[in-house]
């Protein structure tokens, strides 16, 4: 502040400005007016400041914008930041124009008090809501697309460990194989976690990796991060929706995280899962029947589809390189990874061909589960 320099220091700033004057702002010192804060208990005076927004008409004219932004000090003295900067520590608040003031009366006459009662709105015609385009934010859309791809990547994590979980006692050998590959692909086992046979060691290595909140890949992540997207969306969301999602978030961070702590408690990890699995059909069941089908749906459906298929179309490779199909376990595995057990059975009355496997895992358009599905508009 050019005050309280020296005049040797203020003599130093003139030359500066003036060698080179369009690399500097002057701007006087103004004492800002004063906002109430609540704080500590109690309603306090801060220094506050108004910033206003002016819209340029393209012809030369401007008008300003009710409202604005107001910046409020931190401290009720102002502290040693007389403008109030953000970078400072002042704190930011919408300034709303609840009503415009009536016209002043000609001459001397006392001006009006101000109507701060909203002003009316016309009824909405039919020709307007039929034309009324459904607005997607950038920030919404985002938020939709990532929705729906970690919604299927947990349910693809689930799904894929229950299978392990379940069958880790009796599964034959070209099977466990598989699914260790898969484990492995999908980042469900830790990379210095031992091969098969030694499966306890791996399925202990499993539920650790299914808990760990931190890891970029793990089940507890990736519901973080499917609930960090779903409370940007709570205006897009049925209350039971986002109940379903928090409790899902709960319930694998309180139920799974000590477990990952533990020594491998397989039949914990399967009951955990399985209220997973149940949680996240009923959370797949609530963005199919009870969101509105605009473009961001779409986006969200997009966003499942392109994780399933990445997802599946791996689980389909691993599962061919290890002869799956030619098993009656391997078969029922990959069937229930693609979640068309019931499906292949009411079709094919069980039987164990490869073709009418593929064409119900690859090319039946019918089936959600799919390769070749894709959602209607």
């Amino acid at each position: 502040m050019a005050d309280a320099l020296s005049p040797a220091a203020r003599a130093e700033w003139v030359q500066a400005i003036s060698a080179d004057p369009a690399a500097h702002t002057l701007q006087a010192r103004v004492r800002p007016s004063e906002t109430p804060v609540w704080r500590g208990g109690h309603l306090a005076a801060h220094p506050a400041v108004l910033r206003v927004f002016v819209l340029s008409d393209g012809q030369g004219g401007w008008q300003a914008v009710p409202g604005g932004l107001v910046r409020i000090a931190a401290q009720g003295d102002g502290g040693d930041d007389p403008w109030l900067s953000m970078q400072r520590g002042s704190a930011s608040a919408d300034a709303w124009v609840v009503g415009e003031p009536a016209m002043a009366h000609a001459g001397p006459a006392t001006p009006e008090p101000a109507d701060l009662r909203p002003p009316l709105r016309e009824p909405l015609s039919p020709a307007a809501l039929a034309e009324a385009p459904r607005i997607v934010t950038s920030r919404a859309a985002e938020n939709l697309f990532w929705l729906g791809r970690y919604t299927e990547r947990a349910d693809a994590q689930v799904a894929l460990a229950r299978l392990m979980v379940a069958s880790h006692t009796d599964a034959p050998a070209p099977l466990w194989a598989a699914l260790e590959h898969m484990a492995r692909m999908a980042g469900l086992v830790d990379e210095e976690a031992p091969p098969w046979p030694s499966v306890p060691a791996l399925v202990g290595s499993l539920s650790q990796q299914l808990g760990d909140p931190h890891g970029s890949v793990s089940l507890a992540y990736n519901l973080q991060c499917l609930k960090a997207c779903a409370s940007g969306l709570r205006d897009r969301l049925a209350s039971e929706h986002w109940a379903l999602i928090h409790e899902a978030e709960a319930n694998v961070r309180q139920r799974l995280g000590p477990l990952a702590q533990q020594a491998a408690n397989p039949p914990d990890t399967l009951a955990v899962l399985t209220f997973s699995a149940m949680q996240l059909a009923a959370i797949t069941g609530a963005q199919t029947d009870r969101m509105m089908r605009d473009d961001g749906w779409r986006l969200l459906s997009v966003g499942r589809h392109i994780e399933r298929m990445d997802y599946l179309a791996q689980v389909l490779d691993i599962g061919l390189a290890h002869g799956l199909p030619e098993l009656d376990e391997g078969a029922a595995a990959l069937l229930q990874l693609f979640d068309a057990t019931i499906t292949f059975r009411a079709q094919f009355q069980g039987r164990r061909e490869m073709l009418p496997l593929l064409h119900l895992l690859v090319h039946d358009a019918d089936s959600p589960r799919s390769l070749a599905w894709w959602p209607a508009p």
